[in-house]
């Protein structure tokens, strides 16, 4: 049985899904831990799972295709993205930092504290940003010119 072959588009665009459910993911949590709103921590509670359960779905149909390799032209243009979703996952931790430090201000130290999992869920943040910019940078160096597309 001969697999079929998913393109580096169709690579790409699926990494950035995944990579945008952790970033909205996380913002979910941030909020909850905030504003210890009970919508929020529903959301986490019943997406979580649900969502889990969607990714591992994927995982499996994913195995029915082949990866397409990759040619020099999109090695160059993944490395151009790389380089632009290092400059935007670092600005993307600054800013959660400084919202975060002016939030911080309003309270007094004892009552707040960082936990393991806060760590971890941020690194997982900034993984799905760093996912998140390296592929859509790269659908968006990798698109066809407008000029191609009339002919």
């Amino acid at each position: 049985m001969k697999k079929r072959v998913l393109s580096q588009k169709a690579q790409a665009l699926s990494e950035f899904v995944s990579s945008m459910v952790m970033i909205i993911l996380f913002i979910c949590g941030m909020l909850e831990k905030i504003y210890h709103t009970r919508v929020f921590h529903y959301i986490i509670n019943v997406l979580s799972p649900l969502i889990l359960i969607g990714i591992v779905f994927f995982c499996a149909m994913s195995t029915k295709y082949k990866k397409q390799p990759s040619d020099e032209l999109s090695r160059e243009l993944m490395l151009k993205a790389t380089d632009i979703a290092v400059r935007v996952e670092l600005c993307a931790a600054l800013l959660v930092g400084i919202f975060m430090h002016l939030h911080g201000n309003h309270r007094h130290f004892e009552y707040y504290s960082i936990e393991g999992s806060d760590v971890c869920i941020f690194a997982v943040f900034l993984c799905g940003v760093f996912l998140a910019a390296k592929n859509i940078t790269f659908l968006w160096l990798d698109r066809t010119p407008k000029a191609e597309e009339d002919e």
